[in-house]
């Protein structure tokens, strides 16, 4: 870890704050100076590292978190994405990854391979079956499902505001609520879910129509 730590540090723009083995020292390193990102190394059987992105998370919201992972450490994808990961990479990938997770993370963006992905939607569909999923999703209202549509299609924030005629803050609020509804810690596990009960984004909405007009609901 300690090898990680001073990698990152030559790296133009990155700025480590300190390197930390248990929860005290985490919270001592958050505590001491702004963090924009929590870098978490993850290695074979010892898999305790998300229970640490968990505990940071819930003590300083708006913390990006992104897992750096050793190959064959075992991790589940859907609680990563459920507890807030919003960056993942492997410990053998070329440092250039993690500088590109922990700059993407930092802008409020996600770094998440695809394979990661998928495989989160497969766990999520076999936690919660379709069925599951519908009735939760069932329990939204139209604006929250408005909203939750332009997440599936990876809008940010300002661009889905800009789409539903609302402020950004509007958005911020329905996104809270929906987390609440779905019974999730992130965005990116409300879209899973939703994508695990056939939910689609608008952008497969406007392909589908027979003259390519597609237009979100108001």
């Amino acid at each position: 870890m300690e090898a990680l730590a001073e990698a990152l540090s030559a790296e133009p723009g990155v700025s480590v704050m300190g390197c930390a083995t248990d929860p005290a020292e985490v919270l001592l390193a958050l505590g001491s100076a702004p963090v924009d990102v929590l870098v978490v190394v993850i290695g074979v059987g010892d898999e305790g590292g998300l229970e640490l992105a968990r505990w940071a998370g819930e003590r300083c919201p708006g913390l990006g978190v992104v897992l750096v992972s050793e190959p064959g450490a075992r991790v589940s994808a859907r609680e990563a994405l459920e507890i807030g990961v919003r960056g993942w990479v492997r410990l053998d990938e070329p440092l250039s990854q993690l500088v590109a997770a922990l700059g993407a993370v930092a802008a409020g963006d996600v770094f998440i391979p695809t394979e990661l992905l998928s495989r989160a939607l497969s766990e999520s569909v076999a936690l919660h079956p379709p069925h599951v999923a519908s009735s939760l999703l069932s329990g939204l209202t139209p604006r929250q499902m408005d909203v939750l549509r332009c997440l599936i299609d990876g809008r940010s924030r300002e661009q889905t505001a800009a789409a539903l005629s609302m402020s950004p803050n509007t958005v911020r609020t329905h996104v809270g609520a929906i987390l609440r509804r779905l019974q999730v810690h992130s965005a990116l596990a409300a879209v899973v879910l939703a994508r695990g009960g056939g939910l689609l984004g608008w952008s497969h909405e406007s392909a589908s129509t027979a003259n390519g007009v597609g237009t979100l609901g108001r």
